[in-house]
């Protein structure tokens, strides 16, 4: 782990559940304050806004990925300690953004609720998104301060160009990762990262060029003319190295589905031998056809042989929604103990899947864009693949993280229909 994301990680989760449980507090002073302060002019209806409150958090979102940026040359020009008030604010803002998503997610959700509660609950999501932008904002200014100082220029450039040196090193290893997983995966599974190899060979190039024209006007006391060109520099090797390690993600990423769909393929099997038991002491004769279905899809799985170029991920979908359809035939004849056992076993599969499909989506959405239901649905996948990570009932954690999945389908798909339609 680099030392952007040791500090911006390092206080997230805590944020975010600060931020969860603050909210009751904006529910009381909007009940007592109405929307005074926070409507735009003329923006009175519902609708205005519900527009405004989407368009602030698809702004936020965007951000906040600028932001890792910024973050990232801060470190590099003014050290850890001096970034870490950036870090605690851009951690900040990201729970205070989660929050803001959970609140857009149950505006969208299939339970009705009251033109006052959408309301509400609307202007609190502008109000939390204003927030973060600010907090945002007092940094990028504090920094803008420093960096007219320029009282580290030649340090910031040596940092850069040994950033892009070791970028240089790892194209070739790159290139070889991404020629192994063709020979394993179909290329579906890393197409979003099949580019970045030649992607961070540009952004190498440009911070190469950029550190090479603000070299010149470097003097040992510092001027403050080359701090543009240096922070160009310093966020093109630093997103260069973003591409660089989004390879090694993804490699990663599919290894674990592999595994994991040994394990559960491994595991079904034997719980097909319980499953056929139970189909013979069946209680009634709708819950035995239910069984036989589940288990003549199943084995129908468990029959294929794939070889390589394999989707590991899908596979893990396909097997664990049959896994799904039995454990819902067999949930009236198991005890709780059985329940508990298989909801584990089912987690694992489905938890590698749900990080996967989560990154696919966030990989789209930062790289061609999406509409704030893309994101906010991202954003609900992400908030549930915490939550099933926190939680300590298997039945509940298994619950939660097929929820992860689902949004994250959700998001993927909404990120690509609303690309197309910007075409």
């Amino acid at each position: 782990m680099d030392v952007v994301t040791g500090l911006a990680i390092g206080v997230v989760t805590v944020v975010v559940l600060v931020t969860a449980a603050v909210i009751a507090g904006f529910v009381v002073l909007f009940r007592r304050r109405g929307d005074s302060g926070i409507r735009p002019t003329g923006a009175t209806s519902l609708d205005a806004l519900s527009k405004r409150a989407g368009s602030l958090l698809v702004r936020l979102d965007d951000e906040l990925r600028d932001a890792d940026d910024e973050l990232g040359y801060a470190i590099a020009q003014f050290g850890p300690e001096k970034a870490r008030d950036y870090a605690d604010a851009l951690a900040g803002a990201r729970g205070t953004v989660a929050e803001a998503f959970r609140l857009k997610q149950a505006l969208d959700d299939a339970h009705p609720d009251s033109d006052r509660e959408k309301r509400e609950w609307t202007l609190q999501v502008i109000a939390l998104s204003e927030q973060a932008e600010k907090a945002l904002a007092e940094q990028d200014a504090a920094f803008a301060s420093l960096r007219r100082l320029e009282v580290n220029a030649a340090g910031t450039l040596a940092d850069v160009r040994s950033r892009i040196a070791a970028g240089t090193a790892r194209l070739g290893s790159a290139r070889d990762t991404l020629a192994g997983l063709a020979k394993l995966y179909v290329p579906e599974t890393f197409a979003r990262v099949a580019a970045n190899p030649d992607a961070a060979a540009a952004l190498l190039h440009t911070a190469a060029s950029k550190a090479d024209a603000a070299a010149p006007g470097i003097s040992a006391s510092g001027v403050s003319a080359v701090s543009g060109t240096l922070q160009e520099a310093g966020q093109a090797a630093h997103r260069a190295d973003q591409l660089l390690d989004a390879i090694d993600r993804a490699a990663g990423d599919l290894a674990a589905a592999d595994a994991a769909l040994g394990e559960l393929r491994a595991r079904t099997r034997t719980d097909l031998v319980e499953a056929k038991a139970e189909r013979d002491t069946a209680p009634d004769a709708d819950t035995g056809a239910a069984i036989i279905r589940a288990i003549a899809q199943i084995e129908a799985i468990l029959a294929e042989k794939p070889q390589p170029p394999t989707h590991p991920v899908a596979e893990l979908d396909r097997l664990g929604d049959a896994v799904a359809q039995l454990d819902a035939a067999l949930a009236s004849a198991r005890n709780q103990a059985q329940r508990l056992e298989h909801a584990r076993a089912a987690y694992a599969g489905t938890l590698v899947s749900a990080r996967s499909q989560i990154a696919e989506a966030r990989n789209y959405i930062g790289t061609r864009g999406g509409g704030v239901d893309a994101r906010t649905r991202l954003a609900e996948a992400e908030r549930q693949l915490m939550l099933a990570e926190a939680e300590t009932d298997p039945v509940e954690a298994l619950d939660t993280i097929r929820r992860a999945v689902t949004h994250a389908r959700d998001a993927d798909a909404l990120a690509r229909f609303d690309t197309m339609g910007s075409r």
